[in-house]
């Protein structure tokens, strides 16, 4: 059920948008409200307070349902949870929408796109496009992929538990440190797998070359070990200064994706 689960959220995710029935601020403001109440508590503790209660209360729900009309409203149930911890920000919408404006030459579109995914200011248009190709990569596994891995490793429970540590670590809170951490050694595997993944559905050689070289290196480098897996993948020593790297890259993680459900398929069958 796994499988179908996945696909339904991705063609969900990838042809509707999402984003306004998508928020999480009732979780952050329950964030600040215990963080400041446990203040002097340690921060390890401060974060299983925090994070602990939403697991254990998807873990139950996804029980009881399982036993109610054949596991069809654990289905529906995974499917909502699912769809709910990808993003926030649908990364097709939002990459074709900056895209679309860029091409119109709007004065401010520039600006939109680097806050948008959260790109530092560029010199020039080569050096811009360079930057939001990168910002591709990332959005495509810490809103996507690294959700999907954990669902496949544990369900429910584990998609929210990737997005609540996510959510924790960008808050300059207490806990946020220790949530980063955290989150860098869950993306530590699914980035290489990720790497893996972009691979089959590019460059294969020169991703391979990368991937060996450096899939050893610590959750640190996690970022870097994607970005550059990403632009060996596309084959590319300079990038053209319009869209056509963009979409270049979307069409990339399009690929990576399809051929990780075909991989996902064919572990079900075969086990």
């Amino acid at each position: 059920m796994t499988f179908i689960i996945i696909l339904t959220a991705l063609i969900l995710e990838r042809f509707f948008h999402w984003h306004h029935v998508r928020h999480w601020r009732w979780f952050l403001n329950y964030e600040r409200w215990l963080s400041l109440r446990m203040s002097r508590l340690p921060a390890a503790l401060i974060l299983a307070v925090i994070i602990i209660p939403p697991l254990l209360i998807i873990g139950l729900l996804q029980h009881f349902l399982a036993h109610w009309w054949w596991g069809a409203l654990e289905f529906i149930f995974s499917v909502i949870v699912l769809l709910y911890c990808l993003g926030p920000e649908n990364l097709w919408v939002q990459a074709y929408r900056c895209m679309n404006e860029l091409t119109k030459e709007d004065p401010a579109a520039i600006g939109r796109a680097q806050s948008a995914f959260g790109m530092a200011a560029s010199d020039n248009s080569e050096a811009f496009h360079q930057s939001f190709v990168r910002a591709i990569f990332l959005a495509s596994h810490q809103r996507i992929f690294g959700v999907l891995f954990w669902f496949i490793l544990l369900g429910p429970v584990g998609a929210v538990l990737y997005r609540l540590i996510e959510s924790v670590s960008t808050q300059m809170l207490t806990g946020g440190v220790l949530a980063s951490r955290l989150k860098e050694w869950l993306d530590w595997l699914p980035v290489r797998v990720l790497a893996l993944l972009f691979a089959l559905g590019g460059h294969f050689t020169a991703v391979f070359t990368c991937w060996k070289r450096d899939v050893l290196k610590g959750p640190g480098h996690n970022e870097q070990f994607l970005v550059e897996c990403g632009m060996a993948a596309l084959d590319v020593s300079r990038l053209p200064a319009d869209k056509m790297a963009e979409q270049e890259a979307l069409a990339l993680i399009d690929r990576a994706f399809i051929i990780g459900l075909v991989i996902l398929a064919m572990m079900v069958l075969l086990g």
